[in-house]
């Protein structure tokens, strides 16, 4: 069972892969996503980063299908979302074998630097991949760098 604050997590993240805002996630969306990181990081279609990056989307997209769509029809709704998500993240084990293998393609991507944590500004352009203000990823970041090592990726 999920509690209140994973359910809203669970639903902000929904809302990031459903880029064009249509209630579901398709494989436009993960298109749509790249093509906003690949401007916020400055990168070139095509390039390394950018191929990569598209990859780590593609791959999550085939996982997501075959995990949650539940009605076969190419899409993935909010409720087929959380569904997976509840299952995904109710054991380490799966947790390991659904979540973990996204981040662990997309963070050495926008560790642009490659020094194995996010930097502000690199920090800065992911929270504003996930179309949160850009202005607010200052706060965000001293909040969640409580050590002040930076964050490991």
């Amino acid at each position: 069972m999920l509690t209140e604050f994973q359910t809203l997590k669970i639903q902000k993240l929904f809302n990031f892969f459903d880029a064009d805002g249509n209630k579901v996630i398709e494989p436009e969306d993960m298109d749509i996503i790249a093509e906003q990181f690949t401007k916020i990081f400055g990168w070139k279609i095509g390039d390394d980063n950018d191929k990569k990056f598209r990859g780590a989307l593609k791959k999550y997209w085939r996982k997501l299908l075959m995990g949650a769509d539940t009605d076969q029809d190419q899409s993935v709704s909010f409720e087929e979302f959380k569904k997976a998500y509840e299952r995904n993240l109710s054991t380490k084990e799966t947790y390991e074998e659904f979540v973990l293998p996204f981040i662990d393609q997309v963070f050495p991507v926008i560790d642009t630097n490659q020094d194995g944590v996010l930097q502000p500004a690199e920090f800065a352009h992911l929270y504003e991949g996930f179309r949160n203000p850009k202005d607010q990823a200052s706060k965000v970041f001293a909040k969640l760098d409580t050590n002040l090592s930076l964050i490991h990726i």
